[in-house]
């Protein structure tokens, strides 16, 4: 692995539609393959033929372009089992969301259930090899199922996907390897989070003083992860609280591959404490609740627009956005305009709106510590629409390169 050549196909300079194409001892491998999820979706370009995809977890900005791939490349994935039933739900669910709202969409069912039969499993602690390098596989911290890729020759290199240092109820964080390149994400360069157990207090007395004066509050969540960390936050908090949507699905599903969270008796228990909805009485019964725990977290479809549709015009209600929302995205939308679009119509929203930053991925302080720790001579950015901040206090210590899409760089 004297030179690695690699050229980004998306996900440089924004969060989402991650690629990149990366070239060593005779092989061409395809990290990641996303889309954006705008309205409609944002896609990488094309991606030259590959030996072979590595995939480091499911959010779609990572891997919702790979059935693409099923009838135009013979090539394998690799991946947890987990990241593989997570993506094969995701997938599906892309397909409904695109017919619903009306847009063409670049795979089919068909390609679905031919790039599932090519997924081929790679653990946590589990070494393989590709060709003449060895590939070792770390946890990262970020969503169940969630992987780093090292790859080991002549020189070390290690591809981060997205990652997370610090231990979340769900997850145990990720630790430094040592690396000669490092290809890490960017997602929060010149944004630190606030103390984790500051900001679960914070957001049980801002739900407690929704409650005290009459209103919902309604917690918009991602499926994957953000849905069961809530549902764990919420454990024992004594609200009456109600899930709707996809989350209940991924939360059976991380209860079937345990090892990759960190206790699935203390999920299961949280689980048990929720009420759940499976119908529109359901959802009549849950707006005389407490808490509405529901996909979508950025509010682009899902069973929170019709709870919003609702409520938007009871100030004593709230809705808590728990996550990052990307920009073009309806939840960006009210945050920014304090407006959403209910199916093709922007109304005004009056209750209230609080942001909670539950991130899933390092901050600016714990990405520099972590590659600090990793010891490499050249580092790689990606995966954020603010690099600069982080290439500064990095090139303290290493050759920091910010690439653009569709540039090619050799190292």
């Amino acid at each position: 692995m004297d030179k690695v050549k690699v050229k980004f196909l998306g996900g440089c300079e924004e969060v989402g539609k991650l690629g990149m194409v990366m070239e060593a001892d005779d092989i061409r491998l395809l990290f990641e393959y996303g889309i954006s999820p705008t309205k409609p979706p944002s896609y990488p370009a094309e991606a030259p033929p590959v030996d072979l995809v590595l995939l480091t977890h499911a959010h779609l900005d990572h891997s919702g372009m790979i059935p693409y791939l099923a009838n135009r490349q013979e090539c394998m994935v690799w991946s947890t089992k987990l990241t593989r039933e997570i993506c094969h739900i995701l997938f599906i669910d892309s397909l409904k969301v695109a017919k619903a709202e009306g847009y063409a969409y670049p795979f089919s069912k068909h390609e679905v259930k031919e790039i599932y039969s090519r997924f081929v499993s790679v653990e946590p602690s589990e070494v393989r090899d590709i060709g003449k390098l060895k590939l070792h596989v770390h946890h990262a911290g970020h969503i169940p199922g969630s992987v780093m890729f090292e790859l080991r020759g002549s020189r070390t290199l290690l591809f981060t996907g997205d990652i997370n240092t610090i231990n979340t109820r769900l997850l145990w964080g990720t630790h430094p390897v040592k690396c000669d390149l490092l290809f890490m994400e960017g997602t929060y360069a010149g944004r630190d989070h606030p103390d984790r157990r500051e900001l679960e207090k914070l957001f049980l007395d801002t739900i407690d003083e929704i409650v005290r004066r009459g209103g919902i509050a309604i917690v918009p969540a991602f499926a994957v992860a953000r849905s069961q960390e809530m549902a764990l936050i919420l454990a024992n908090s004594g609200f009456d609280v109600w899930m709707d949507g996809m989350g209940e699905k991924i939360s059976k599903l991380f209860l079937d591959y345990p090892e990759y969270i960190r206790s699935s008796k203390k999920l299961e228990k949280a689980l048990s404490q929720l009420k759940l909805v499976h119908s529109n009485h359901g959802r009549k019964l849950a707006l005389k609740g407490e808490v509405i725990l529901t996909t979508s977290g950025m509010l682009d479809g899902g069973p929170v627009l019709w709870y919003l549709e609702k409520l938007r015009k009871d100030p004593r209600s709230a809705v808590l956005l728990t996550g990052y929302q990307v920009p073009g995205t309806n939840g960006r939308q009210l945050l920014e305009k304090g407006t959403l679009d209910f199916y093709g119509v922007s109304q005004k929203v009056e209750c209230q709106v609080h942001y909670f930053d539950f991130s899933a991925h390092a901050g600016h302080k714990q990405l520099v510590d972590f590659a600090r720790k990793c010891s490499p001579e050249k580092i790689v950015l990606f995966h954020s629409d603010n690099r600069e901040p982080l290439a500064e206090d990095l090139s303290d210590f290493a050759e920091v390169y910010t690439p653009k899409d569709g540039e090619e760089l050799i190292l």
